[in-house]
């Protein structure tokens, strides 16, 4: 299994029909899902109480979704303490739980060389400097990370010099440094650049006060990657397009080179990224489905759904098949424009904050696992 997981990896991310794909991932996520129910008791319950015989998983759409608001109320991890290298944690609004993930060896490498490995599509092989549009502080050394410092992290594999562009205020807010970002640019004119930030934090803090200051730079072979964020762009009104088109005017580049993908800390390493059409694509260690609210069967091409995540990386946590709290539309299989094979979707909205019953139940047969 390790062999076959290594493969998909280190292989042509976007490059297998979906049907070949869909042969090839659904027994990886069968043997997944038994050996993390035998290391996680209240997962194995789950599995019980909703998935019903795993020979029967004939399709990644066969193993039962995980809502990921499970990481929120449980400690679910299928490895000892000891073998936890790092604790991921979601992002969180004051008074809400966040998700705590637990990863362990296997687990952080397979995450750290499968972002490294859809990244290399969209940026190629070369280094290149590096602009974080946040505070150093959020990458600080320790055992716990937040989910901007794991993709901060990620996407810093791919740096020759790494400047944070952002500073921590006296009362913990964030301003940019706008001598630092100008001397950045400066130094590397006529080089590719890579800048990454979270969405709402780009818009806010780079965009907008840029186009305040009437500062614009001359970085025309700049890749912005970004994520996270649409909900609060989307009560600004604030469109995809144009927050593209303002923030490559910004940077000097083009509105194509500035790059969304859809991630989530409890599948690391496992990101969706706008290709030169717009469109996501999950790789080859991963895939996609949207599922209707009401039947929670698979959506047909051109329908809205809840977006499910599928991913063989995760070993230390029942990871590999979450129900999101998102929606999207599936634009297709195999043929988009852009050539690349497999489903193709967008992001649409966040669902509103709605209550699931049954699973937290099932998971709290014992009450200590809280």
């Amino acid at each position: 299994m390790q062999e076959q997981i290594d493969a998909l990896i280190h292989g042509p991310q976007y490059a297998t029909p979906q049907a070949e794909k869909d042969a090839r991932l659904a027994p990886l996520l069968r043997t997944l899902c038994r050996d993390v129910a035998d290391r996680c008791p209240p997962y194995r319950r789950f599995l019980d109480h909703f998935g019903g015989d795993a020979e029967s998983w004939h399709a990644p759409a066969d193993v039962p979704p995980l809502p990921v608001s499970m990481f929120k109320q449980f400690l679910l991890s299928a490895v000892p303490p000891e073998k936890v290298v790092r604790e991921l944690r979601s992002s969180s609004t004051t008074g809400q739980q966040p998700s705590r993930i637990t990863v362990d060896k296997t687990t952080a490498f397979r995450q750290s060389r499968a972002l490294v490995s859809i990244l290399k599509e969209h940026l190629g092989k070369e280094r290149r400097p590096y602009l974080v549009l946040d505070a150093g502080d959020v990458v600080a050394a320790g055992d716990s990370l937040t989910a901007r410092g794991a993709a901060i992290r990620g996407v810093g594999n791919f740096a020759s010099e790494t400047v944070f562009a952002l500073d921590r205020t006296g009362d913990g807010g964030l301003v940019a440094n706008w001598e630092r970002i100008g001397d950045f640019f400066a130094r590397h004119n006529g080089q590719p650049v890579l800048a990454f930030g979270f969405t709402f934090m780009v818009w806010t803090q780079f965009t907008m006060e840029a186009e305040r200051r009437g500062a614009n730079f001359h970085a025309s072979d700049a890749v912005l990657l970004h994520s996270g964020g649409w909900k609060k762009l989307a009560s600004q009104a604030v469109s995809k397009e144009e927050f593209n088109r303002r923030t490559a005017a910004v940077l000097g580049t083009q509105a194509a080179r500035v790059l969304d993908f859809y991630g989530m800390v409890e599948q690391v390493g496992t990101v969706f990224v706008d290709c030169p059409c717009g469109n996501k694509h999950a790789p080859a260690f991963a895939d996609v489905i949207l599922r209707r609210p009401l039947t929670l069967q698979p959506v047909a091409v051109g329908e809205s759904g809840i977006i499910e995540v599928l991913s063989v990386l995760p070993s230390s946590y029942p990871g590999q098949a979450l129900m999101t709290e998102d929606q999207g539309v599936l634009l297709g299989v195999d043929d988009c424009p852009c050539g690349r094979k497999g489903k193709y979707f967008r992001f649409t909205s966040r669902i509103e904050r709605a209550e699931i019953r049954g699973c937290g139940d099932t998971f709290a047969h014992n009450r200590e696992l809280r």
